[in-house]
């Protein structure tokens, strides 16, 4: 079985006006937008596009992937734009409409940027969460606000990618990217709501269940096309009002969220009939923590864990991963100036969320064992007979 890298080999020579968009396409989009495409790619309000072979082609005199090399899926991307742009059939896009802002104050990390396939069909691409502090940060925000600011940028963006470009769009992402495409897409009013085709959301966290409810979510709930792999951990957070297609992968536990390791069959994922045990157990995990906290507890875990992290000076993973040593002692001095209070209560969260893991996990293996035994029962009685 392939993987996208294999999907390049099999449907580059095939122009999208041999073979239309697919799933497939979907998700190789997502994975592009995750490039450094500043100064390269016209920003918003910027006219003009650039194709994706020139695009990658400057991308590699200009940009320097080092940052990136010890972190995994980030890594590989650059080298995927470079075979992609090889290719017939993702080398002639059009990109135009970039951006890309990054604000640690507000917790913010935002960006996107339009494929053009044909000159009236376009792929909007939301940028999942890269290696930035502010980006996890708004993640997890996700667990106690309605709205957080890459969902009222995503808002925004949309509205003016639709009133200036014609024709009709295709909305996704990977990861938050895929949150933000429908957060966006429930939002737009109904003249823009209709020129959209499909919504992918590929392996993306969802939505608190207010907002799963709203008028404008339930509207669009159709065009929402939600893949997940069998151990998703990433996607299975919080609510999906929409059903999922569960997508076998060849990594394990939560590196199935990695989308190279999506396993791929021609111009179709190769689906599984449901979600594996391990993350039926993790989610179970997961949710049984989030439900046991208010959204003000969440609240003050998430803004807890972060000022430790930031107290180290790091802005992104990369820089805690390239200074460890400095990152610990940090972390721990920056533990001891917290209250009482605080201290207290990010304790209790990280040991409320071991032990319903702990809880989980136990009741798995018990289960495994109990499905041996029966087994060797029932393998018993058939030799007898």
């Amino acid at each position: 079985m392939g993987n996208i890298y294999d999907y390049l080999d099999w449907r580059g020579d095939l122009s999208f006006n041999q073979d239309d968009f697919n799933e497939v396409d979907n998700l190789v989009l997502s994975v592009l937008c995750y490039n450094d495409f500043s100064g390269i790619v016209p920003a918003v309000g910027e006219s003009g596009h650039i194709l994706l072979k020139d695009a990658a082609l400057r991308f590699k005199e200009t940009k320097t992937t080092e940052h990136l090399k010890d972190l995994p899926f980030l890594k590989d991307i650059p080298v995927f734009l470079e075979k992609a742009a090889a290719t017939k059939r993702f080398g002639e896009l059009k990109l135009s409409g970039y951006v890309d802002q990054v604000d640690i104050e507000r917790v913010k990390q935002f960006s996107a940027m339009v494929f053009t396939i044909f000159d009236d069909l376009h792929f909007t691409a939301f940028r999942g969460t890269d290696d930035s502090i502010a980006g996890w940060k708004e993640d997890l925000q996700m667990s106690f606000k309605d709205e957080v600011h890459s969902q009222r940028e995503a808002v925004k963006y949309t509205k003016w990618v639709m009133e200036n470009y014609s024709g009709e769009f295709y909305l996704g992402g990977h990861s938050k990217g895929g949150n933000l495409a429908v957060y966006a897409s429930a939002n737009m009013e109904g003249a823009y709501r209709e020129s959209i085709i499909e919504i992918f959301n590929n392996d993306g966290p969802g939505f608190q269940p207010e907002v799963v409810k709203t008028p404008g979510y339930q509207a669009i709930i159709e065009k929402i096309v939600t893949f997940l792999p069998e151990s998703s951990i990433i996607g299975m957070l919080l609510e999906h009002g929409e059903e999922y297609y569960v997508v076998k992968s060849s990594g394990l536990a939560m590196y199935q969220h990695n989308p190279f390791l999506w396993e791929i069959l021609g111009n179709e994922f190769i689906y599984k009939s449901g979600l594996s045990k391990e993350g039926i157990n993790i989610n179970k995990a997961v949710r049984s923590w989030l439900t046991k906290l208010s959204n003000e507890d969440r609240e003050r875990f998430v803004n807890t864990l972060f000022d430790i992290l930031q107290g180290t000076g790091a802005k992104s993973l990369s820089d805690l991963n390239n200074e460890k040593i400095v990152a610990a002692d940090a972390m721990i001095k920056a533990l001891k100036t917290l209250d009482k209070e605080t201290q207290r209560q990010l304790r209790s969260t990280i040991d409320l969320l071991f032990a319903e893991s702990h809880k989980t996990i136990l009741k798995s293996i018990t289960d495994d064992i109990s499905d041996f035994v029966k087994k060797r029962i029932r393998k018993a009685k058939k030799q007898l007979e």
